[in-house]
């Protein structure tokens, strides 16, 4: 590790490009850059991504890096930096997504507007200013510091800025950064980790799952409800509620995400209850005058990262088996389930050396950021760590207002996400 004099040297240089990490992040959160596919807010942002990393390269090229700015999908260009090292040291990525979700309803959005960029009370505010431009720009000026303090990384230093992560279209990102060979001993996703205290370094996250159930009922007119509620009407002769009969299933899941709560435990989530069963989606009938034939639903499952989509799957199926056979009707007409969608999690132990050299480096930025712990939702270290690259998460700002209509980022943060990233790249590249 660095004297504690070369550290204070690093970390007064991060101190004296503040102003300019400050301005880069506030004008990336004014270029709108919607993952394409989120509707309404498409045209507003098409193209957005590209913007972003055109506004992205040249700093990387005046930080010494190689760039490499290209796109996989037609108007979504990734952009890739290379600052070499003389090969006897370890080599590092960083990785960031530069596409954000959509803003919403811009009158939700009452601290400043979505793209605005703006500045108050040490907060940079909008879209994308946690979630992840923050992150992106920390490590360019990590390294920028590490640089000006005239230390040079022996390994290899690559930083990622790509497409998709938002709606997991790695093929267009950081699946396709590996598939054009950018790989490195070790990586870091700046993803905003401020969860469990500040600055935590996650070596691991869930899977999350999507399942989508079907339930079939047999309409008839509204009047004859009463002819399949009460005791000695006729019944599934008349007709059956598919909503009554989808509540059940409904019940049923609510009841395995409670048993989850009490059973599922996985050392880097310090407290039982992060895994669970959530609906996201339901749709019943066709109108008030009709015993509505069919249900549908949409669960999401977070999972421990260490189950199997299979195992998963199995589990699900056995409880919901389980659970209904004591209708008759649903016995004899089981929902129909599919699992549409799936984002592996990824699971290192907390003694990786990647993970002791981030937060041994985070410490020495702050003795209260540093902490080790699960990250709550799905990034891309998932795909890099699936490619071989042991990767784990750590960045400024909060997940609780990431997607939100009041996302910010605090700029203390910022600032030291980038000391610590500077201190890593300087432990683990070689200087």
């Amino acid at each position: 590790m660095l004297s504690k004099k070369d550290q204070d040297r690093i970390f007064a240089e991060v101190d004296s490009l503040k102003d300019e990490l400050v301005q880069v992040i506030c004008d990336t959160v004014r270029i709108p850059s919607v993952t394409p596919g989120f509707g309404r807010e498409q045209e507003i942002s098409k193209g957005g991504e590209t913007r972003v990393n055109l506004y992205m390269e040249p700093i990387m090229k005046e930080t010494g890096m190689e760039t490499d700015l290209w796109e996989e999908e037609t108007g979504r260009a990734n952009l890739v930096g290379v600052y070499k090292g003389n090969g006897e040291g370890r080599s590092l990525l960083f990785n960031g997504h530069v596409d954000v979700v959509p803003a919403g309803d811009e009158k939700q959005w009452t601290q400043a507007a979505p793209w605005s960029g703006e500045v108050k009370k040490g907060l940079i505010w909008g879209r994308g200013s946690a979630d992840m431009k923050s992150g992106n720009a920390a490590a360019i000026y990590g390294l920028k510091a590490l640089l000006k303090a005239g230390f040079r990384p022996k390994g290899d230093v690559l930083i990622e800025h790509v497409v998709g992560e938002e709606c997991m279209n790695t093929e267009a990102g950081t699946g396709a950064a590996l598939k054009r060979g950018y790989r490195a001993d070790a990586g870091i996703v700046v993803e905003p980790t401020t969860y469990m205290g500040r600055l935590n370094v996650c070596p691991a996250a869930p899977g999350v799952a999507a399942m989508v159930c079907s339930v079939e009922g047999k309409p008839v007119h509204a009047c004859m409800y009463d002819e399949l509620i009460r005791p000695g009407g006729q019944g599934s002769a008349v007709g059956v509620s598919a909503l009554d009969k989808g509540l059940i299933v409904c019940q049923a899941m609510k009841e395995l995400g409670e048993q989850w709560g009490q059973s599922k435990v996985h050392p880097m989530f310090k407290r039982p209850g992060h895994f669970t069963v959530g609906a996201t989606f339901m749709q019943s009938g066709v109108g008030g005058s009709v015993i509505p034939e069919n249900m549908t639903m949409e669960y999401g499952f977070f999972h421990d990262p260490r189950q199997k989509l299979e195992d998963l799957k199995q589990e699900v199926s056995a409880f919901l088996t389980r659970y209904i056979s004591y209708d008759v009707w649903l016995r004899e007409h089981p929902p129909k389930c599919d699992w549409v969608f799936y984002w592996p999690g990824y699971d290192l132990k907390s003694d990786e050396p990647i993970c002791q050299t981030l937060a041994t480096a985070t410490k020495a930025v702050d003795q209260e950021c540093g902490e080790i712990y699960g990250f709550p939702a799905v990034n891309d270290a998932a795909f890099i760590n699936a490619a071989g690259i042991p990767t784990v998460s750590m960045g400024p700002g909060e997940l609780r207002v990431g997607h939100s209509s009041r996302e910010y980022v605090p700029i203390q943060d910022v600032v030291d996400a980038a000391k610590a990233y500077a201190l890593a790249i300087a432990e683990w590249c070689g200087v």
